[in-house]
């Protein structure tokens, strides 16, 4: 019977503790994963400018920079795999497409795609290059 005490009091400390510890991972987490505010603005802003948005657009679409800010610090720090975390950044990208054409105009959404993804696609490849033979 002491025996089983013993072994459920060890049992007990135990699971504290990983406990104790994982809310401090947690809380060093919570700090760092915040992108900076100015980072959200500046983003939001050049969007702004290029854009045209109304106030409202402007007020969604900083919500939304900043969940994709977040999520990419996220997918950063938790795949380190090459493969894995490009899948998720490419889902997120589109989740992120998804937010901004329900937000914007399709005018506003065809400025979009030409001011801030045409660095995101490859250039053309000439013909002559990479060719076999």
């Amino acid at each position: 019977m002491k025996a089983l005490f013993f072994t459920f009091a060890l049992l007990v400390a135990l699971v504290n503790s990983a406990a104790a510890q994982m809310n401090d991972w947690r809380a060093e987490r919570a700090v760092s994963s915040a992108p900076p505010a100015e980072m959200i603005d500046n983003l939001t802003r050049q969007m702004a400018n290029k854009l045209h948005l109304n106030e409202g657009q402007y007020v969604q679409l900083r919500a939304v920079n900043e969940i994709k800010l977040t999520a990419i610090e996220e997918i950063e720090w938790q795949y380190t795999d090459v493969i894995k975390r490009n899948a998720k950044l490419n889902e997120l990208e589109g989740q992120y497409e998804a937010e901004c054409s329900r937000i914007l105009t399709p005018t506003q959404l065809s400025l979009y795609h030409s001011e801030f993804l045409h660095d995101a696609k490859p250039s053309n490849v000439s013909s002559k290059e990479n060719g076999v033979g």
